[in-house]
């Protein structure tokens, strides 16, 4: 069955539509929460969250924009899985680990880090709205669009807030000594 004839089936309510998806789509939509939750749910959680993922579909089901039934299920699957992130994993790894460290040059290494821990401290100084942001975009992967819609602000509003905290971040490394080639690590 074609996306889009299942698509407008699922709009009018129709049950064998729902559970037609459910057969089709429930290894892709738990392959996408498993990836975005890097192994961090356990089997249990995987399988509700799945299942929460299709609820949603079938509750906002008239909402439905796109003709493309796979791209919308993956965009509920990795908000829902985000979400599951934020509430229920407690993140130990520091800015400092996510940067890459190179081998073969040691300062260069202990710059980055440096820098890390520069940036985490920076972010600390932006008002609370734009650090979420920044951190639901950078850190957590998330879209403007998902940025936008969990936080209920408009597209527009969070591209401004990204930008200027963007400068803001730039300037302050500024004021701190960095230079040009530091500002394209961010």
């Amino acid at each position: 069955m074609k996306e889009s004839k299942l698509i407008h089936q699922l709009k009018k309510k129709n049950i064998t539509a729902l559970e037609r998806c459910i057969e089709m789509y429930t290894p892709y939509v738990s392959t996408i929460i498993r990836n975005t939750l890097r192994g961090y749910v356990s089997h249990e959680d995987l399988e509700e969250l799945t299942a929460d993922v299709f609820h949603s579909l079938w509750e906002h089901a008239e909402q439905i924009r796109s003709e493309y039934l796979s791209g919308y299920l993956a965009s509920i699957a990795k908000s829902k899985a985000c979400n599951y992130m934020r509430k229920n994993i407690v993140i130990t790894e520091t800015l400092e680990d996510v940067v890459i460290a190179s081998d073969e040059n040691v300062e260069e290494e202990a710059d980055q880090q440096e820098l890390a821990r520069l940036l985490k401290a920076l972010l600390e100084e932006l008002p609370d709205k734009e650090r979420e942001i920044m951190i639901r975009y950078y850190y957590y992967q998330q879209t403007v669009s998902e940025v936008a819609q969990e936080m209920d602000m408009n597209l527009s509003t969070i591209k401004t807030k990204l930008s200027r905290s963007r400068k803001r971040l730039k300037q302050m490394l500024i004021e701190r000594g960095y230079g040009y080639e530091e500002m394209e690590l961010i």
